[in-house]
């Protein structure tokens, strides 16, 4: 009412007469003239129906509302306030229809109406009688789980909301809002979640911005959203709830009693959104948040055994996250902190014990401890017990009991135990809704026992209820894409071995068109790395079902393309050149470039503590960038819809892949369990090659026979080597028609492409390497390789960037010869010979040499602006989280140069020609869920924009860099800084390395570029086999 200009006498004058001498008032001026009396008129109505709910009146308030309104002068001084009387009216009509249809709801079973309004003084004893006794009822339910008491309770707020005044009474919209919610976790009804996210939002509707009341109904319409997340899977719910729970904590002063509540329903909901997203700024922020929770409520609080538990969740969840034992053990103890706080018969604790088992279960995992185990089984049988039929969490709560007397059957052996695995996770099934977005989880595992049971008894049935249970989680649209996907390659898996190809294929052609949206733009690279993990293999399964059902090669090839490097092709799509977009349609252009720079920007991960004043900071971030891959997407969808643009950011095509092998060929080796070939792409065909000597577990052995041999010096690599030549190399040269030596020094070149873990292994190296053999591929082809073919088109729509005159460009020169820090191999004498090698060449090079500080911001700063960047000295890869594989600079254990820096990192503009790494390792993911990624320093550096770039698999000798780069620079200066100098200059210093005789020498304790943390005798580097091989070319 503060909107109308009512002198405060006149005002409360008014509000002490009856609803007749206000009906009479209103008469006398029915007619107004001036602008004073209509004001008085309309005022006058409008109280009249807050008084008595009189929808006539409303009515007459509104009509002569828009009429003043529309007499006024566009120029009136008073003319928006006019207008926002108006507007107020007409959306008090709006709730005032909305509040009223929404309350003539029945309940299932229940046939009693809402009374006949009574008279007005009737009215005002009732509503607050009624509202006191539906809160008294719902106590009662919450303290003895009676529903016919929370659905009295639900009536009795029907009926005062009915009578009048109370229409727009916020509290009692937010208390019927809440035990709707109640009813739902009862009996599972979507209509009632659906009505208590209704009431409670119109209650929010309903209070002024400023009311210490509106953070409570904010925290509850949170509550609400999230738990319709739950039922439903809409990530547009969760969203909001985040938002709406945000907006409560930060308008809660620090002394509210209710700010413990407010954080402990935050903290849940980020919770929920990690386990979506697998965003760990969530997580970080919700365990920050329920330790604030647990701290804020008194010790003796009756809801502290909640919060408890709560916290207990975020800790366990950050444990299968990081690993951290510390947290787990945490974990276990707070939460059996807050089983013990809890009364026998509480409705909570049959989740709290639910909690305490899945923790010692994963304690059991992590540390092998039976006890933990028995106890886990222990527990959740206790929690299955304690949960009434039809109680919201059951399915969870059998879930969990099937789940750890799984883990106990894999332990013992007892046919029993798996049994009841399978009776448990038929009944959480069976007791989840068909739209429920838990039930694909729940089918998942199904399939898991019953495939285990089947491997054990051979039961056909088993079988086939395992297939049908993949297939109907598969169809369960409401899951998150992840768990689809799983199910997809598991029942894609079983029908392959029925050689049902056409369905298998089917199956997994679908599960690869998801995988972008498992790893969204908005999320971290880390986050990403870790959503993608669980699909491993997925697009090279698919390519092979796909050849095996008969469909096109290049449909096959495409595939791959689709489901490999997902967090390279994103960025790629974010970096790729619009100059064609800008010229044609330059505001679409600046939108995509807005956007771009958005979701092309580093998140800010400064800091995981949530201050006491603000939670919104973070959040409003993270908020920006999952609207802006909204926007991103949507934009990419009209700019398609323009002429000439209908493939915008799509993969390329068939013709588009050929036009890619104009110059040279690309391999494309496929490995997967069902069949490996090799796809050869040429500029007029795209050909498959089976490779009957290859299969997926010679690799796996080979790779991890690899790594063994590295990691404790026995490191002979001639068996490997020769193995390649014949199972991959030798048929897929000869079928390029690559047979003989060259003698002119013509060098064709072939692109290597290779999947899964032969990613890890050096296909340019494979041969039979004895005196007189030319064997080999290095003796027939040069050898670049690509992380995809979409990276060969993307790169090569930039062309070199011409320099603006003689050294108008510089070359950034790292040469760190001490690392601080390191056990062994600390010292690198050569490292600043090879950099002063290269100041040498600069000058012919035309460029300038320059050398920075040897810090990550220095050099970062120097890397926009140079056209060469040359480090010598050691790099780290990280098998746990590949985006954490650095380079070691002076700050590298406080503020290192990581490949997730450089994938946050632009240098488009400047597009620098070359970036050589010196060092070890650079070329290496050891990540084995993560082989598909290309998640290494190589990699890294060229999506940051470097044209070319020259990488280690491994470890290499530190005196004989100085050889290898030499020999590539002076083939730039001879040739010119061309595409294929690059890679002839890195073949001619190979070649030359392997020529010098020095696989025969033993030089023992030969310093090497392998960064090793801790000294160990048995990584003493003999150097007996060659040190030619590590090295490897990324390029365009």
């Amino acid at each position: 009412m503060e909107l109308f200009s009512i002198d405060a006498e006149t005002a409360s004058l008014l509000e002490d007469l009856s609803n007749d001498e206000l009906c009479s008032f209103a008469e006398l001026h029915d007619n107004p003239a001036i602008d004073g009396q209509i004001e008085l008129y309309i005022y006058t109505c409008f109280l009249l129906f807050k008084k008595s709910v009189s929808t006539e009146h409303l009515e007459q308030a509104v009509q002569r509302a828009e009429g003043w309104v529309a007499v006024t002068p566009t120029d009136h001084p008073d003319r928006i306030r006019r207008s926002r009387i108006f507007d107020m009216m007409s959306v008090w009509t709006s709730q005032h229809r909305s509040i009223l249809e929404a309350i003539t709801f029945t309940l299932p079973g229940v046939d009693r109406t809402v009374n006949q309004e009574p008279g007005s003084d009737e009215r005002s004893i009732q509503i607050p009688y009624l509202n006191n006794e539906a809160i008294r009822l719902a106590k009662n339910y919450q303290q003895n789980g009676h529903l016919e008491d929370l659905k009295e309770a639900i009536r009795n707020l029907q009926q005062a909301l009915k009578l009048g005044g109370a229409y727009f009474e916020p509290g009692i919209l937010s208390n019927l809002g809440a035990m709707l919610g109640q009813l739902f976790e009862h009996t599972g009804s979507i209509d009632d979640l659906n009505r208590a996210v209704d009431f409670t939002t119109m209650a929010v509707d309903a209070t002024p911005q400023n009311d210490p009341d509106r953070a409570g109904y904010l925290i509850n319409l949170g509550s609400w959203l999230g738990t319709r997340f739950d039922r439903t899977g809409s990530i547009d719910d969760l969203n909001r709830a985040v938002d709406i729970a945000t907006m409560a904590v930060d308008t809660t002063p620090q002394d509210h009693p209710g700010r413990a509540s407010y954080l402990n329903n935050l903290g849940n909901l980020l919770s929920k959104r990690f386990y979506r997203t697998g965003s760990m700024d969530d997580l970080n922020h919700a365990v920050n948040i329920a330790t604030m929770a647990v701290d804020a409520i008194p010790q003796h609080h009756p809801d502290r055994a909640g919060y408890l538990n709560n916290l207990g969740s975020r800790l366990g969840t950050q444990f299968g996250r990081t690993g951290s034992i510390n947290d787990l053990h945490h974990a276990v103890k707070i939460t059996t902190m807050a089983v013990d706080a809890t009364p026998q018969h509480h409705p909570d604790r049959a989740g709290y014990l639910n909690n305490l088992g899945s923790w010692l279960a994963m304690r059991f995992g992590r540390t092998g401890s039976i006890d933990d185990l028995n106890r886990a089984v222990d527990i959740a049988t206790m929690a299955v017990d304690a949960t009434p039929q039809g109680r919201r969490n059951q399915a969870i709560i059998l879930g969990n009991l099937s789940n750890w007397l799984s883990n106990r059957f894999r332990r013992t052996g007892s046919i029993d135990d798996l049994n009841r695995a399978i009776d448990f996770i038929t009944m959480a099934v069976d007791v989840t809704p068909q739209d429920h977005p838990d039930r694909a989880s729940h089918l998942k595992n199904l399939g898991d026992r019953l495939s285990t049971r089947f491997k054990r008894t051979d039961s056909i049935d088993d079988l086939n209820r395992t297939l049908s249970s993949y297939k109907e989680g598969w169809s369960c649209h409401t899951a998150p894409p992840s768990i689809r996907i799983r199910l997809a390659q598991a029942a894609a898996s079983i029908l392959a071995l029925q050689q049902e190809w056409d369905e298998s294929s089917q199956l997994l052609e679908e599960a690869v068109k998801l995988l972008p949206t498992v790893s969204p733009r908005s999320l971290n690279h880390t986050d990403k790395q870790h959503m993608l993990a669980e699909s491993a293999g997925l697009a090279s399964m698919a390519a092979a079902t796909a050849l095996n059902a008969g469909k096109a090669t290049s449909h096959a090839l495409q595939l791959l393309e689709l489901g490999r490097g997902v967090i390279a092709s994103l960025l790629m799509d974010v970096r790729g050149d619009i100059s064609d977009l800008k010229r044609k349609h330059p505001g679409l252009a600046d939108e995509f470039t807005s956007l771009r720079d958005e979701l092309d920007s580093p998140s800010d991960r400064s800091t995981f503590t949530i201050s006491n004043d603000s939670t919104s900071s973070w959040e409003s971030q993270a908020k920006r960038r999952r609207e802006a891959d909204q926007k991103f997407g949507e934009l990419i969808a009209r700019i398609r819809t323009q002429p000439g643009f209908e493939r915008f950011l799509l993969p390329p095509t068939e013709d588009e892949i050929m036009a890619v092998a104009d110059l040279d060929p690309i391999v494309v080796v496929n490995l997967s369990s069902y069949r490996c070939d090799a796809f050869l792409v040429q500029h007029n065909r795209i050909a498959v090659l089976e490779l009957p000597g290859l299969t997926e577990e010679e690799v796996r052995k080979r790779a991890q026979d690899l790594r063994s041999s590295r990691a404790t010096g026995s490191f002979h690599i001639i068996p490997l080597l020769e193995w390649l030549w014949d199972s991959i190399a030798r048929p897929t040269l000869s079928a390029l028609g690559f047979e003989g030596s060259i003698s002119d020094d013509k060098w064709p070149r072939v692109w290597w492409i290779p999947t899964g873990l032969l990613s890890q292994l050096p296909l340019h190296a494979a041969g039979l390497h004895v005196r007189g053999s030319t064997e080999s591929v290095l003796d027939r082809v040069m050898s670049s390789y690509a992380p995809s073919i979409k990276a060969l088109v993307h790169g090569r729509r930039h062309p070199i960037r011409e320099s603006a005159g003689p050294f108008t460009d510089y070359a950034l020169l790292v040469a760190m010869r001490e690392t601080p820090g390191l056990a062994a191999n600390r010292i690198l004498s050569f490292a600043e010979d090879e950099v002063e090698m290269l100041k040498s060449l600069c000058r012919p090079l035309k460029l300038w040499s320059l050398t920075p500080i040897m810090r990550k911001d220095s050099v970062l700063q120097h890397l926009q602006k140079c056209k060469i960047f040359h480090f010598a000295g050691h790099g780290q890869s990280d098998p746990a989280e590949p985006s954490r594989s650095c380079l070691l600079l002076e700050d590298w254990k406080t503020n290192p140069l990581t490949v997730g820096d450089l994938l946050d990192y632009r240098v488009q503009e400047n597009k620098p020609f070359l970036g050589y790494l010196s060092a070890c390792s650079t070329g290496s993911n050891e990540a084995v869920k993560l082989a598909d990624e290309g998640i290494h320093l190589v990699s890294a550096f060229q999506l940051a924009g470097f044209r070319h770039v020259v990488g280690t698999l491994w470890e290499v000798s530190d005196k004989h860099c100085v050889d290898v780069a030499r020999v590539l620079y002076e083939t730039l200066r001879d040739e010119g800084m061309t595409d294929v100098a690059v890679c002839r200059g890195l073949h001619r210093a190979v070649r030359a390395l392997r020529y010098s005789g020095i696989r025969g020498e033993k030089e023992k304790e030969e310093r090497a570029r392998d960064a090793t943390l801790e000294f160990s005798e048995s990584r003493v580097q003999t150097m007996a086999d060659p040190y030619w091989v590590p090295y490897i070319h990324f390029g365009v």
